[in-house]
């Protein structure tokens, strides 16, 4: 058996869609003229008449009139709209798809028959779904609004949004604080860490530049050398004495032969085993630049030769 629905209550259903990603932060919000009731009146309300008197704007869509959740945020941010009109001069306007008739009527019932007993808050109607399309908390099937906040600064630039679930309500303290962050942030360019508060110091969110990058001219030799040491210590002395028994370790080391790298006759017996070093190839010609690097990796080879033999004479 199916529950009963609150009125106010948005049904379930598995394909609702919303279009929320028309909207982003930090562009520009959707322009809007609609009919509101402003102190239970009929007026044209738009969002160039808040911007135009450099004010900042929250605008906050409710999916229903004569519902549960609603009357209570509606009432709350009214007996808290001078914190946000002369503190703040940032106006606030609720929205939803009801008509501006029904809007009216809900707005002029006493409280104890349902209504809101005549709050100050414009409370604008979207009875042809165009403001809550363009900002993207129109339940399409269901043709009512998301439980939506949107706040737009003075130059109509959004700067953020909040989409609750339907039976749940929104905090006036978290508007404001929201609402303190950001002017915060535009007047002294600082960003606010978690839960803060106005009085609380900002933080520095820029990282300044220390200077730029230097590339020293090196010759060859100075640069592979450090590169070669890393190679051949460690994983290449441990491959060499695991394959020596422990007593002849130390002749065997000593008995190496010089690697033959040059490009020259070395360059052919690479080619000949089959196995090329990665750092030359075996098609260049012999060079001062290649006869160079022989003797930079013949010199660090031998280095490494005496340090495995020293190794292993301590460890014997």
């Amino acid at each position: 058996m199916q529950q009963p629905q609150p009125h106010g209550a948005v049904p379930p259903t598995t394909s609702n869609t919303t279009t929320m990603g028309k909207v982003q932060v930090g562009r520009p919000a959707p322009d809007f003229n609609s009919t509101a009731v402003v102190n239970g009146q009929l007026k044209e309300v738009g969002l160039t008449s808040y911007t135009s008197a450099n004010h900042w704007l929250i605008l906050v869509f409710f999916p229903k009139a004569w519902s549960f959740i609603c009357p209570t945020e509606i009432r709350a941010f009214s007996a808290r709209l001078e914190e946000f009109l002369y503190s703040r001069a940032c106006a606030v306007v609720f929205c939803s798809t009801d008509s501006e008739y029904c809007l009216k009527a809900w707005n002029n019932t006493s409280e104890l028959e349902g209504g809101l007993g005549g709050i100050h808050i414009p409370l604008m109607s979207d009875c042809n779904h165009g403001v809550s399309r363009d900002y993207g908390v129109l339940i399409e099937e269901t043709g009512v609004s998301q439980r939506a906040l949107f706040i737009i600064d003075p130059k109509g630039v959004l700067r953020g949004m909040t989409v609750n679930d339907v039976d749940v309500g929104r905090s006036v303290d978290e508007t404001l604080r929201v609402l303190d962050a950001l002017r915060f942030k535009d007047e002294f360019g600082e960003g606010c860490p978690i839960d803060w508060k106005k009085g609380d110091a900002g933080i520095s969110t820029s990282t300044p530049l220390e200077g730029k990058l230097e590339l020293n001219k090196k010759s060859w030799s100075e640069w592979a050398r450090p590169k070669l040491h890393r190679a051949w210590s460690g994983t290449s002395q441990r491959s060499i004495s695991s394959m020596m028994s422990q007593g002849d370790r130390t002749s065997k080391l000593l008995s190496l032969p010089p690697p033959e790298l040059g490009l020259g006759s070395g360059c052919h017996s690479a080619v000949q085993s089959g196995q090329h070093s990665p750092l030359i190839s075996p098609t260049s010609a012999a060079s001062p630049l290649a006869r160079e690097m022989d003797a930079v990796m013949l010199a660090q080879r031998m280095e490494n030769v005496e340090a495995s033999a020293l190794n292993v004479g301590v460890t014997s």
